[in-house]
C-alpha cells in the first residue's frame, strides 16, 4: 500500500539456545538504513545507526541469532568496538530514528549513548 516496501519474509522459529519458545526470524533488507539500540541499564540507552550490507546466512540457519544482519556502520567501528556493553541482543529497527529516541530519552530523563562516536 502506497510507497510502504513490501514485509521482510520471516519465520516464527525457536529460540536457538534452548529449542523453546519462538522468535521471528527475519530476512531483513540489504541496503536498508537501521538503528541498533539497547537499554542498557535503567537510564542509558547505547545505539548506532547503518545500513545493512548482508543478510548472511538466510533463513535456513541453525546456529546463533534467528536474524543475522551485517551492517556498515555510521561513524567510528574502532570505537564501536571499543564502546560496546551491556551485551550482545540490541534491538533492530528500519530506519534513522535516533531522533525520535531522543525525545523518549529526554522525557524519560534517560542518557543516550552513541557506542559509533
Amino acid at each position: 500500500m502506497g510507497r510502504t516496501p513490501p514485509a521482510a519474509p520471516y519465520k516464527i522459529r525457536t529460540v536457538m539456545e534452548r529449542r523453546e519458545g519462538v522468535v521471528p526470524q527475519v530476512e531483513m533488507r540489504v541496503g536498508q538504513k537501521v538503528t541498533q539500540a539497547l537499554l542498557a541499564d535503567i537510564d542509558t540507552l547505547r545505539y548506532f545507526t547503518g545500513e545493512i550490507i548482508e543478510s548472511p546466512v538466510g533463513l535456513e540457519a541453525d546456529r546463533g541469532c534467528r536474524t543475522k544482519i551485517d551492517v556498515r556502520v555510521d561513524g567510528d567501528v574502532t570505537r564501536l568496538w571499543q564502546n560496546w556493553t551491556a551485551g550482545l541482543h540490541r534491538q533492530t529497527v528500519y530506519g534513522d530514528v535516533i531522533q525520535e529516541l531522543g525525545y523518549f530519552c529526554r522525557f524519560k530523563d534517560i542518557k543516550m549513548v552513541n557506542e559509533a562516536a
